[in-house]
């Protein structure tokens, strides 16, 4: 073999040996470093910060001495002498730093549903994982510096309708829904799973419960599972006025009809009260959540129901009829 042959082989040895010793991966979109906990995340960079220039403009707020600036597409901060835009769909602000919602695609195992309708008009479901690139939102935690503190990675589930022969053929992901609301310390997300609008059913075959999360500095604090249902939850809601958190949802059945209803009140971490109505609780005299609610700065709370208004205040509960039919 000629000398310069030999040199080549050698030195293409040595190149693998390197790139191994490295941890070198082929696959550009690896995603073990995909946190669905909330917690830190030093793998994976968690604040899309661009040099925006420098702005002049009123700051809405300063926080340990960087300013936040409220552009036309979005929000900056100032860092020493230089402006940064974050680059995301929301961002909310807090004594401790910043988090940021972004819609990102990931290389992701993900439940997959998929009716089939057989020849004599028969539904078959078939339920699995696929690995595939799919949606995701992540929710990416910074210090006011740009410092990365944690990542959450919220994702759905793929789905597949075959009308058969002479039907439609259909795919898709679904995103779970994302109420999201906030106190001083402490973000609130309400994150529960949803549906192609003509497939509700869909929901009952995929086994991703819904969850309610607080976010504080450290990631989650706190993280309450709300189980499945039948059909997607619906009129949800989550309010804050700064203090005290209010959230509902209403869970139906599958025939669309009013399940159950769910309200909890919390203090910062602390859940203040909680209750779940029932249909034609015998106790309550009253049907479940319409969706919609509101919370003074004492904690005291108004919500619907569907024949009048449930009213906390003070650990007590009273339910008012709707007295005009």
């Amino acid at each position: 073999m000629p000398k310069y042959r030999v040199i080549l082989a050698v030195l293409l040895i040595l190149f693998v040996i390197g790139m191994a010793s490295l941890g070198w991966n082929s696959n550009p979109m690896n995603t073990s470093s995909v946190n669905n906990s909330g917690e830190r995340d030093t793998h994976r960079p968690a604040c899309s910060l661009l040099k925006y220039g420098h702005y002049r403009g009123e700051p809405i707020g300063v926080f340990n001495g960087t300013a936040v600036y409220r552009l036309s597409d979005g929000f900056s901060i100032g860092v020493e002498n230089s402006t940064y835009l974050i680059n995301a769909s929301r961002v909310f602000f807090f004594d401790w730093g910043f988090v940021a919602f972004r819609n990102e695609s990931e290389v992701n195992t993900v439940p997959l549903v998929k009716f089939i309708v057989g020849q004599y008009g028969k539904t078959n479901v078939s339920t699995g994982n696929v690995t595939a690139e799919v949606p995701v939102v992540v929710l990416k935690a910074c210090t006011h510096d740009g410092n990365p503190l944690w990542n959450l990675t919220l994702s759905g589930y793929a789905w597949a309708y075959d009308g058969g022969r002479y039907g439609v053929k259909s795919n898709g992901t679904a995103l779970p829904t994302l109420l999201v609301a906030n106190t001083s310390d402490y973000l609130y997300v309400l994150v529960y799973q949803t549906t192609p609008r003509s497939y509700s059913e869909f929901r009952n075959y995929v086994h991703i419960n819904d969850y309610f999360y607080v976010l504080g500095k450290n990631g989650t604090v706190r993280k309450f599972d709300l189980g499945r249902g039948f059909v997607p939850i619906r009129n949800t809601f989550l309010i804050s006025n700064g203090s005290y958190v209010l959230m509902g949802f209403e869970r139906p059945q599958p025939d669309g009809s009013p399940m159950s209803g769910y309200v909890m009140i919390l203090n910062g971490t602390e859940v203040v009260w909680s209750r779940l109505f029932q249909m034609n609780d015998p106790s309550c005299l009253c049907y479940v959540i319409p969706g919609w609610g509101r919370i003074n700065e004492n904690g005291c709370a108004v919500f619907g129901l569907y024949d009048g208004e449930g009213r906390y205040c003070d650990g007590k509960f009273i339910y008012v009829a709707n007295t005009t039919g």
